[in-house]
């Protein structure tokens, strides 16, 4: 169950007018309220969160993560488990990962059988998967792939080859950002590999926008779906004339991570999904 929680202090946030300065209040899973001063009401939320340095808050990431395939991300392919308590596992590593980096709407491939849908709806997370037929589960936005086309509740969302890309190769078209071979989970070495860092944030909050979910800005109406940025980390701190997300984003990660209103990452600490340990299966291999 979502949480009351009020954001502010020196507070910033990424909005459609750019990066502005004030709070955030969450509530029943969504944005309920921005603006320059909360109301005294919000100080009685269950959670409160006050900065006294600089954060900046900006809207959760989407994108095509691995799932099945999560240990070998980056290597040669291997042939991917089948059994219900492996998939499990791998698909469970894979979302906390994705969590804890930011990524608060993964988006997975899923099995012919949908046993990653079936894992997403076990655990009551949520997150789209990819199928070549039908997995509707609750919790999952199912995306199907029709003749090379992404369909999303019968509305084509483009041929797969134009709207999902790579770091490499983020194109006007890109709507997906595909990270399956990537070493690293992190946003930061994304943005590290792109010539387009400013269209690789937008790819990122995309989906979001072409599920119909919300605008992919943080502003009254959008999901609590949050990525805090600490600047009094040593590592991220910057002057704040120069204070972007993109900037932000590329120097390091996440202190506290929402999805849905829950923290699901705070200072290095997994509290919505657990990461299971995949050493047992590793080793039988």
């Amino acid at each position: 169950m979502s949480l009351r929680t009020l954001i502010h202090g020196e507070v910033y946030y990424y909005g459609s007018r750019g990066v502005e300065k004030g709070f955030l209040f969450i509530d029943g899973g969504k944005i309920r309220d921005v603006g320059e001063e909360p109301q005294p009401e919000y100080e009685l939320s269950e959670l409160v969160l006050r900065y006294e340095k600089p954060a900046l808050v900006v809207h959760g990431f989407s994108a095509l993560v691995p799932g099945v395939e999560f240990p070998f991300r980056g290597l040669d392919s291997v042939q991917p488990p089948t059994d219900e308590g492996t998939v499990e596992k791998l698909v469970m590593a894979s979302l906390s990962t994705a969590y804890a980096n930011g990524v608060t709407l993964p988006i997975l491939e899923d099995t012919p059988d949908c046993k990653v849908s079936s894992v997403i709806s076990k655990h009551g997370l949520t997150a789209a998967v990819i199928s070549s037929k039908p997995c509707a589960k609750p919790g999952v936005y199912n995306i199907l792939v029709e003749e090379g086309r992404l369909v999303f509740n019968n509305r084509l969302i483009g041929r797969w080859g134009e709207v999902v890309c790579d770091p490499r190769s983020i194109g006007d078209k890109c709507l997906i950002l595909d990270t399956r071979r990537e070493h690293s989970r992190s946003p930061q070495a994304w943005f590290s590999k792109s010539d387009n860092p400013d269209s690789l944030l937008r790819t990122l909050v995309q989906p979001y926008r072409v599920l119909g979910l919300d605008s992919g800005f943080v502003e009254r109406g959008s999901l609590a779906d949050l990525v805090v940025y600490d600047l009094s980390d040593p590592v991220l701190s910057l002057p704040l004339s120069k204070l972007s997300p993109v900037v932000v984003a590329m120097r390091g990660g996440p202190q506290v991570v929402f999805v849905g209103g829950e923290v699901a990452f705070e200072k290095g600490e997994h509290l919505l999904v657990q990461p299971p340990s995949i050493v047992e299966y590793l080793a039988g291999l």
